[in-house]
């Protein structure tokens, strides 16, 4: 049989509260048990307190009357702190007739205790039978267990109701995970649990709900990388296509003038696929870094030299700043690929008569590197998905107004 976690807790619960409850009720009974016990043990002192009080009752009134009726009452011994033991015991006149208790047959006054006034024994006290004394024992030991059994089973009714209420309550952030987990597995990526508490539960559907945007938004990036790699390939595969129709159809002769833009487009192809295996390798961590002291001012000066021709062609100034020298760890091939793509990106962007310009600082263990162009800028809200990849500001599918987002 399979049991779910609400049971399994429910038990749980079970255990420890009968464990709780049956350890405490053990304990109490035998307390009670010793102290019923110890007051019996105490019950020779109480026929020779009764005794005295009985001898003063005599003394005041001259008689035994109306003894009867306070001592059934229990007034005289409840004042002198002996409770209901009075009870118990049979007190006679001295011709053995009873003021209290059972009349009993032979008077024996060697275990009695005379009630004396002035010298005169006026009548006697005598202990309770001892069967009878067991019987009393027995009777308020079993009136007490029966108490404790009913406190026992009301307490763990009322422990069983608050687990239940308890374990309800922990487990319906559990079910709803559960539920919105489904949804999740079936495609429904917008499904969020409402976050109660900041315990460990409460941590748990907040990161549920974390986890759900997070793969909300790579969902939405992959639909749109899926869109833009079918445009980026579609673009110059149909300027290839119909230059080759051309030819083909004798439009255009096959010279070297007609074949060149095929080659430039086959070219940027090779560039858009390199692009997308060097992610490829990055997403899967296999992409080798050559890590080596360079001097990074160097770099950025043969790089910034080889833009210049596509600058003056552009109509733009290309200017660098750059520090005698700035020796940094890195890969030579990479880090002159990023500031291809920032020169690329800055040129592209800038309108002709302006000017781009790279300032290259050193601090310290660090050095600095800006790329500061004329342009329209990314505006505001774009700002946070300029390193996602395939984003474009403008979301132009022209390859003349943006790149393929890669770099």
């Amino acid at each position: 049989m399979r049991l779910n976690l609400a049971w399994k807790l429910l038990l749980g619960f079970l255990v420890v509260i009968a464990v709780s409850v049956t350890t405490f009720a053990a304990l109490a009974n035998r307390s009670t048990e010793r102290e019923v016990r110890r007051a019996i043990g105490q019950a020779p002192q109480v026929p020779q307190m009764a005794a005295e009080q009985l001898s003063a009752y005599f003394r005041g009134r001259g008689s035994w009357e109306g003894v009867d009726r306070l001592l059934a009452g229990g007034h005289m011994m409840g004042m002198m702190g002996m409770g209901r033991g009075i009870g118990d015991l049979v007190i006679v006149d001295p011709g053995g007739l009873p003021l209290v208790g059972e009349r009993i047959n032979p008077l024996d006054t060697s275990a009695a205790t005379p009630i004396i006034v002035d010298g005169v024994v006026v009548g006697y006290v005598l202990p309770p039978p001892a069967d009878r004394a067991l019987l009393a024992e027995r009777d308020i030991l079993g009136r007490v267990n029966q108490a404790i059994f009913v406190a026992a089973l009301l307490s763990l009714g009322a422990a069983l109701i608050g687990a239940a209420l308890l374990t309800t309550g922990m487990l319906k952030p559990v079910r709803e995970l559960t539920v919105a987990a489904r949804a999740m597995a079936g495609g429904d990526l917008s499904r969020r649990v409402p976050v109660r508490g900041r315990d460990e539960v409460g941590e748990l559907s907040h990161a549920f709900n974390h986890m759900g945007e997070s793969l909300q938004q790579a969902e939405s990036l992959r639909r749109d990388m899926t869109a833009d790699i079918a445009h980026e390939l579609r673009n110059p595969l149909s300027v290839m296509q119909a230059r080759m129709e051309a030819v083909i159809d004798g439009v255009y002769p096959p010279t070297a003038e007609h074949l060149q833009p095929v080659l430039e487009q086959t070219r940027l192809l090779g560039r858009l696929v390199e692009d997308l295996r060097t992610l490829a390798l990055a997403d899967a961590g296999q992409l080798s870094l050559d890590r080596q002291e360079i001097d990074l001012a160097g770099v950025v000066g043969r790089t910034v030299a080889g833009y210049q021709a596509q600058a003056q062609v552009a109509g733009l100034e290309l200017r660098a700043r750059l520090t005698e020298e700035a020796r940094v760890l890195a890969d030579p091939g990479r880090i002159e690929q990023v500031i291809g793509n920032l020169l690329s990106n800055a040129m592209r962007h800038t309108p002709p008569g302006s000017a781009v310009e790279v300032t290259l600082e050193r601090r310290t263990d660090r050095a600095r590197l800006e790329v500061a162009d004329g342009g329209e800028g990314i505006p505001a809200e774009a700002l946070p998905n300029v390193f996602e990849r395939f984003y474009r500001a403008d979301r132009s599918r022209s390859r003349e107004a943006g790149g393929s987002g890669l770099g």
